[in-house]
């Protein structure tokens, strides 16, 4: 019987620059901006060296800085569009609120206060509104009501649905608000 132990991959950081760079920057230019190529693969390396101690050798060094690379992208789109992606967050959590039209409490947190702030951001309005054209009626209705407090009990009596019908129709109408937010601001 034969057994196979695999060797464990050594990193050689002195070597990255001369065996990876160029297949890095390939890989960065497809996703990122020309300007911020350099500084995220350069993060990207930066990355390396300090998690070395904790490569375990399971893959090659260029799987392993590719790994990072990806990351490294990822969080440049995050600080890039974090504003942008907090609003849409916040945009779409309005109609978790139980009742947002309470917000203007003097005991509210710090984080409802933005939320009154993003509610009369005109941009967000303007989006917003225009982002209803892509419901349904019922998508529409089920998620006005919920925007004005209104609970479910209460949503199923004026619109007379079923509980079940309120929750989806509220469903779906965030996962198309969510889309047209991403597509169009």
């Amino acid at each position: 019987m034969r057994t196979t132990t695999k060797t464990k991959v050594q990193l050689k950081p002195e070597l990255w620059s001369v065996q990876h760079k160029t297949y890095l920057f390939a890989m960065a230019r497809r996703k990122l901006p020309e300007a911020a190529i350099e500084d995220v693969v350069q993060d990207t390396f930066l990355a390396a060296l300090r998690s070395a101690p904790r490569f375990k050798g399971q893959s090659t060094e260029r799987v392993w800085l590719t790994s990072i690379l990806h990351h490294k992208i990822m969080d440049y789109y995050r600080k890039a569009y974090s504003r942008q992606g907090k609003v849409m967050h916040d945009a779409l959590r309005l109609s978790d609120h139980p009742n947002w039209y309470e917000l203007e409490n003097q005991t509210n947190k710090p984080d409802d206060a933005e939320i009154i702030e993003l509610l009369n951001a005109d941009e967000l309005i303007s989006v917003f509104n225009s982002g209803l054209s892509v419901l349904g009626n019922r998508e529409k209705e089920v998620l006005r009501l919920k925007m004005k407090g209104y609970s479910t009990e209460a949503i199923c009596n004026t619109l007379d649905i079923e509980r079940v019908n309120t929750w989806v129709a509220l469903s779906r109408a965030r996962k198309k608000m969510k889309s047209y937010l991403n597509e169009n601001w």
